[in-house]
């Protein structure tokens, strides 16, 4: 007769021992201490706080999420992934949770992972501007700038004011070769933000593509007079005075470009050709080696080598570069047959 209550009270201590050891009082009270720690850069004390919170409440996703936070903060970011994956579990509604999880994503470049976190994340808060601009950097990463830019679109029309989402869709435009749009959207990112140098460096890059180079050079001006250490301004601005045989200053802004850390063959094969056209032969034929060095491939540098050889009167080495050049590109064979005939005499 006895079996018939065993059942019940066998729920019952389930339900009892489940709810043994929360407190969910105690474990909000910690969280929010570890909240506090975390805003002052305590961030070892503010560890033991969400500790505690997570001991008292296992169920206490803000907690799991801001120890994750924290994790992030600390480059573990295995550890993160794993507390805001626990937060999910918890609250799986939760948008900013796969937010949390996908920016990290994006860090360990684990695009897909990210993408169906921010398709989450959208999901659960279809009128969030971030997310949707985040998602839309996921598919640039992805090299799907059409569906990137649908995404600024959106991120921008529920925020006219959304500066990272014009700053974006500039971008993906510049990577579908789209100057004009380029230059309207970093227009509008500079009129929101005038401090990015890269704003203005970008819309001179597009400018440039335009062969609008007059329009460029300003840009260039006020990307190095904003941020003088952006190296890759100094050098898109030395291609404009290489464009516009102003080669003393290009000269100047590869020196420049190279002192801050752009020592790579592109900008020693440019500094090269600036001081070919000064007539500075014995420097540049060491740029364009210095370049030949960095990249046995670049074959404008065998080529440009070439011409500053020939215009030393050593014509056994120029012929070699063109050789060189064309074995590497046999297309510059018509284009550098005569020179060669000249180098072989």
């Amino acid at each position: 007769m006895l079996y018939k209550y065993l059942i019940p009270v066998l729920l019952l201590l389930s339900v009892i021992l489940g709810c043994a050891g929360r407190n969910p009082e105690e474990s909000a009270k910690h969280l929010k201490s570890g909240i506090e720690l975390q805003n002052k850069g305590k961030l070892d004390d503010a560890m033991n706080e969400f500790n505690k919170a997570i001991e008292l409440d296992k169920k206490n996703q803000t907690a799991w999420y801001h120890r994750g936070v924290l994790y992030v903060t600390r480059n573990d970011l295995s550890k993160g992934i794993e507390d805001f994956s626990e937060a999910i579990d918890i609250s799986p509604d939760s948008a900013r949770f796969y937010d949390a999880r996908g920016y990290v994503y994006i860090t360990t470049n684990e695009y897909g992972k990210a993408m169906e976190d921010y398709e989450k994340a959208v999901e659960k808060d279809t009128k969030s501007a971030i997310y949707i601009n985040r998602r839309g950097y996921v598919y640039a990463l992805l090299k799907d700038y059409i569906q990137a830019v649908k995404d600024y679109s959106k991120a921008i029309e529920l925020n006219p004011n959304y500066e990272d989402a014009y700053a974006n869709r500039g971008f993906a435009y510049l990577s579908l070769n789209k100057y004009e749009n380029v230059v309207t959207d970093f227009t509008k990112a500079i009129e929101l933000n005038p401090k990015r140098a890269i704003y203005y460096n970008t819309r001179g890059y597009a400018f440039a593509n335009m062969k609008r180079y007059f329009d460029a050079l300003p840009d260039y001006d006020k990307a190095v007079q904003t941020d003088s250490t952006l190296a890759d301004a100094y050098i898109n601005r030395g291609y404009i005075f290489l464009n516009t045989d102003q080669f003393q200053f290009a000269l100047e802004d590869f020196d420049k470009a190279i002192k801050l850390g752009a020592a790579n063959a592109m900008t020693f094969n440019a500094r090269g050709f600036a001081l070919a056209n000064l007539r500075r032969y014995p420097q540049a034929i060491n740029d364009y080696s210095k370049a030949i060095e960095l990249d046995p491939n670049l074959t404008d540098a065998y080529v440009n080598r070439g011409f500053s050889f020939f215009n030393s009167m050593d014509k056994p080495n120029a012929l070699k570069d063109w050789q060189t050049a064309v074995s590497q590109k046999p297309a510059l064979d018509s284009s550098l047959k005569n020179y060669m005939e000249k180098a072989a005499k």
